[in-house]
């Protein structure tokens, strides 16, 4: 999800983050690891982003406005939205899934080199980045200031379409001004790990217990990733939802980087089904929280 840091939304992020205003966003800075059987995810926190209403069309509506008031937030937005990579760990293994923004979008992002350390491990120790998309929010962090690749041992996956998308001239001739930077970005990212990336196609065992997901819509080869351990089970779904606030309760409501806003759509109700339906665990790039999703009239709630 690249995201266009106008004045605006940097100065109305600035004014609300200190003031925690969404109470899931100011649990998710101390959310910690959870298990599914060996393997332990923690969330990274890379920062947040300020999601205006005109970023989800749909809501910049009277129900838009009535849910952001009832949030405690002004009703014209912004509402401050997390932005997360996961460390995934089983034994001595350390897998990265996605980097957060990095540098590439401006002041108050860059976090999840830090985030890392604090659980002990450094750059060099992880082994694998399987990357859900290569927009800049989530492929950024995989970057130094100098373009060069952070992780000097990691191997990235991700899923052959997405790859070939971003790679691809045409596509980059044929989008808007506002997304150009987000194909420099992602091609440095190519560039920078030619060497040492794997392309997967479909539903991909990525590590024993890990699958790739396909997820296409919000880009052609958005993938999530299902972790498995015996019955326990939690599916990080990358960016199915960017607004927990905005989209549960109405995930007709599309985000303005979605690639094919109908098959968007087409996911995310799909996966959200399956969400209540099997009772999974999921958790997202852009959820403050882990939980189950249940059906609410013609919407869903995370619980």
């Amino acid at each position: 999800m690249p995201l266009p840091l106008t004045r605006r939304s940097l100065l109305a992020g600035s004014i609300l983050l200190p003031l925690g205003l969404r109470p899931e966003a100011a649990r998710a800075a101390s959310e910690g690891p959870c298990r599914v059987g060996a393997f332990t995810v923690t969330p990274l926190r890379d920062g947040h982003f300020p999601l205006e209403p005109s970023m989800i069309p749909a809501a910049d509506s009277a129900a838009g406005r009535a849910l952001l008031q009832a949030a405690g937030l002004p009703p014209g937005g912004p509402s401050p939205e997390p932005v997360n990579a996961f460390l995934i760990r089983r034994g001595e293994r350390h897998w990265l899934l996605d980097a957060g923004c990095g540098t590439v979008l401006g002041p108050g992002f860059n976090r999840v080199t830090a985030a890392l350390a604090a659980e002990g491990v450094r750059p060099d120790q992880v082994e694998t980045i399987w990357l859900t998309h290569l927009h800049a929010d989530h492929a950024g962090g995989l970057l130094t200031p100098s373009r060069l690749a952070r992780f000097p041992n990691a191997e990235l996956v991700l899923q052959e379409r997405e790859a070939a998308h971003w790679s691809d001239a045409g596509a980059r001739a044929n989008a808007s001004a506002a997304l150009a930077p987000f194909f420099d970005t992602a091609q440095a990212v190519l560039e920078a790990y030619a060497d040492r990336t794997r392309r997967v196609s479909g539903d991909a065992e990525l590590a024993p217990g890990v699958h790739a997901l396909p997820l296409p819509g919000h880009t052609p080869g958005h993938m999530g990733v299902l972790i498995t351990d015996g019955p326990e089970r939690l599916l990080i779904w990358g960016d199915i939802i960017h607004s927990r606030l905005l989209q549960m309760p109405h995930p007709d409501w599309t985000v303005i980087w979605d690639a094919d806003p109908a098959q968007a759509l087409a996911t995310r109700r799909r996966i959200l089904d399956r969400a209540a339906a099997e009772s999974l665990s999921v958790t997202g790039m852009h959820l403050a929280a882990r939980g189950r999703i249940e059906r609410i009239d013609a919407g869903y709630a995370l619980i």
